[in-house]
């Protein structure tokens, strides 16, 4: 049983709003896994009356009806000795273990039981942050942690690697964008919930095969994100219809009961929707609810609340790359990761204030995830033996050997769909 493990592996990257997994088979295919459908599952959590810990969709939908039970964003709660949600209180690791354990039931549903893994954590991260995830790891029930250094080889586990270490080793190894020994690439990770820049240096190969890409200069803005973005495109939507429908729109904003809650969540999950739309377009429509005309946000509505947030973005990174000794243009790339980076406007500002054309995916998600499978390399096979053609006689009979003691042992830049063409592969079907 154990010969058909052999191979696959999973990649986890634990993000602020949103988890991504991808399962890589034997022969190098990769897939997303499905949770609840979806290739990304809010890392959220809701936590019934009994204690029970829902994830995911189910998390975000069991919140309309009582959001005082529901946290968005775990991740952003590590340092806090416990969280509250209803009556009870629960240790971070405690609900970063239940998002945890829904990827590994999904990684099991997919293929029977769970992979080698590799789960990325953000490069700012200290030893008692990292703790706390690897105790999350274990109360979900993986292999204890151990985390990837250029120190020496990672004992066996489920390894932990560096977020922006994961991305540069994706700008390298997948994308196969040059990056020499001693040379440096920016990676700026911007997510949902937090802005993440690092400066890394390609160390070359270490000891133990693996790419060695060193963190030399990290900062990020813990408040800044595409939930930012969010919440200043819905003060946009206010400012189209709040005048004319004063009333509604203080019921959105300022829900009493929890058909109001469902309707703010309606209103945020459409101004949402616009603008990933208006990443690929002009115009977006948004259905608020409760207001019959429908609203028509545009790329220019977009920019307009996007400009002043990405200015602080765009210094931050300038911030960073300095403080590795470095001028953007001494840089061998600028990689751009996280689903906000997907908005023009991110891409468009770096280059002009910063001087160096940065690389982004048509899914941004994906190179934190695709790269930490590097830290698990596929085995290359053994070649096949050559055929030496029939034997004309029979082989001598072997000699005979006297009994071994008890106990004794025996001698001995392709498509950026999700890579690998395969398709997403979710639990199996449940009858009917």
């Amino acid at each position: 049983m154990a010969g058909q493990h052999e191979g696959f592996a999973l990649g986890v990257d634990l993000g602020t709003s949103n988890t991504v997994a991808v399962l890589r088979w034997p022969d190098g295919r990769t897939r997303p896994l499905l949770m609840d459908g979806q290739p990304l599952s809010p890392s959220a959590v809701y936590a019934d009356p009994d204690g029970t810990l829902h994830t995911g969709w189910d998390a975000r939908r069991l919140a309309q009806a009582d959001p005082a039970r529901f946290e968005a964003n775990p991740k952003r709660r590590v340092d806090e000795p416990t969280v509250r949600l209803g009556d009870r209180t629960y240790p971070p690791a405690d609900l970063l273990s239940a998002v945890l354990a829904a990827v590994a039931r999904t990684a099991v549903g997919a293929v029977g039981f769970l992979p080698p893994a590799v789960v990325t954590y953000p490069a700012a991260w200290d030893a008692t942050r990292r703790q706390v995830l690897a105790d999350a790891l274990l109360r979900a029930g993986w292999p204890q942690a151990a985390e990837h250094t250029l120190a020496g080889p990672t004992p066996p586990g489920t390894r932990l690697l560096r977020e922006p270490v994961a991305a540069a080793r994706y700008y390298t190894q997948v994308l196969h964008r040059p990056v020499p020994v001693g040379g440096a690439i920016a990676v700026f990770d911007f997510g949902g919930g937090t802005l993440d820049v690092a400066v890394l240096r390609n160390e070359g190969a270490d000891p133990w095969g693996d790419s060695g890409f060193s963190v030399v200069a990290d900062g990020g803005l813990p408040d800044l994100g595409g939930l930012d973005l969010d919440a200043a495109l819905v003060r946009r939507v206010g400012e189209l219809v709040g005048e004319r429908h004063a009333a509604q729109w203080a019921r959105l904003t300022r829900p009493a009961d929890p058909a109001q809650r469902r309707d703010q969540v309606r209103l945020w999950e459409e101004v949402r929707g616009a603008k990933e739309t208006l990443s690929r377009s002009a115009v977006a429509p948004v259905a608020v609810p409760g207001v019959a005309e429908t609203i028509q946000l545009t790329r220019a509505d977009v920019e307009g609340v996007a400009t002043p947030l990405l200015r602080r973005a765009v210094q931050r990174a300038r911030e960073v790359i300095a403080a590795a000794g470095l001028s953007p243009e001494q840089l061998d790339g600028l990689f751009l990761v996280g689903g906000s980076s997907r908005i023009p406007l991110v891409a468009r500002m770096l280059h002009a204030e910063l001087g160096i054309a940065p690389t982004v995916l048509d899914q941004p998600e994906l190179p934190v995830v695709e790269g930490a499978l590097t830290d698990l390399p596929l085995r290359k096979p053994l070649p096949a033996p050559a055929y030496a053609g029939p034997q004309l006689a029979p082989p001598a009979p072997a000699p005979v050997s006297p009994p071994a003691p008890a106990g004794a042992l025996a001698p001995v830049v392709p498509s950026q769909r999700w890579p690998g063409s395969a398709p997403p592969v979710g639990p199996p079907p449940g009858p009917g």
